[in-house]
């Protein structure tokens, strides 16, 4: 026997698998075997999970949600403006898919709140916002039609650059320039910029190449003429950036300050809009951030979530990365 107590029965938020085990003192695993693989666990406990479910009040996340939404035709957007690539690509996809996108403010907490508070007005959400940590716990319920573009996360279905094929794309070019040893600058608050310098430092370690890695570098021109005092630390024979527009402030201020010539003296690589690196005469040697694909693949997993509930999973979907070749990379 089993006894539900007052809080249980009391509580005003959806049951949870979680829940029903607790009360049945099984395990969740047990649970879910029992409500949703019939025969696989014995007939006694199968058959406690189920009475404590029906008397909880437990039913089927696909089928709460159903119950306690309407559709609207409306997908919710958090994005910063300067995604306008991938802000573009999510915005023609659902108007292919007949969805209008509702944007949201893309600051932490505000918008958090936001979508925590508007998500009955939209059929799902997704959300490409630097300044959410890669592994926070999204305030939102996990059931809900959601798809995160900027990081990997375990509530969510997530879209995000291959950075493991990308770097390895990189080094096999810097590697055949005859380059030996690498400095990396980056932002420590970007899930894009960690997983980029856990690919380098593994990459590196294969094939034998140096590197040094600098943090709490941003993507801006002035943040790109800093970086050059750090690089003279080691003087690598290449430098890669996480951004466009740090690496072409860093090209400049060693043209400005050390007459030193890219590629002839260094070989420089940026990780991210391949457009923002033909801003110079000299075209930055960029490792693209496929955006547009991105926001395309983004669309097209909101859509069969909504569309197929039943079968709803939360996964990582890789997106490939290509190397375009500029000027700025040539042999050591």
């Amino acid at each position: 026997m089993y006894e539900v107590s007052d809080s249980a029965t009391s509580v005003k938020r959806r049951v949870t698998l979680d829940d029903v085990a607790k009360v049945a003192h099984v395990a969740t695993s047990t649970a879910s075997r029992a409500l949703n693989r019939p025969g696989r666990i014995n007939a006694e406990t199968e058959a406690l999970v189920r009475q404590v479910a029906t008397d909880l009040g437990y039913e089927r996340p696909e089928n709460f949600w159903l119950r306690t939404h309407s559709v609207t035709q409306k997908i919710g957007v958090t994005i910063v403006p300067e995604k306008y690539r991938l802000l573009a690509a999510i915005q023609e996809k659902l108007y292919l898919e007949h969805y209008l996108p509702v944007l949201y403010p893309a600051v932490t907490v505000q918008a958090l709140r936001t979508i925590k508070q508007e998500f009955n007005n939209v059929d799902g959400l997704i959300i490409d916002n630097p300044q959410i940590p890669g592994r926070v716990r999204l305030e939102i319920p996990s059931t809900q039609p959601l798809v995160v573009t900027n990081c990997l996360i375990d509530e969510a279905t997530c879209v995000v650059p291959d950075t493991e094929q990308g770097v390895a794309l990189m080094l096999t070019h810097l590697r055949s320039l005859r380059h030996i040893s690498i400095t990396y600058f980056y932002a420590k608050d970007s899930w894009l910029d960690e997983s980029v310098l856990q690919a380098l430092r593994s990459g590196c370690e294969q094939t034998g190449l140096t590197l040094h890695a600098v943090g709490n570098v941003g993507d801006s021109l002035e943040s790109g003429c800093r970086a050059v005092s750090s690089w003279r630390k080691h003087l690598d024979s290449a430098v890669v950036f996480c951004g466009a527009l740090s690496a072409i402030g860093f090209m400049q201020e060693l043209d400005r300050s050390l007459k030193v010539a890219v590629p002839d003296d260094v070989s420089v690589v940026a990780i991210g809009d391949a457009f923002t690196g033909h801003l110079l005469q000299t075209r930055t040697t960029t490792l693209e951030v496929p955006d547009r694909k991105i926001g395309v693949e983004a669309v097209r997993q909101l859509v069969s979530q909504i569309r197929h509930r039943s079968r709803c999973e939360n996964r990582a979907k890789l997106v490939s990365m290509r190397l375009v070749n500029g000027d700025t990379t040539g042999f050591f």
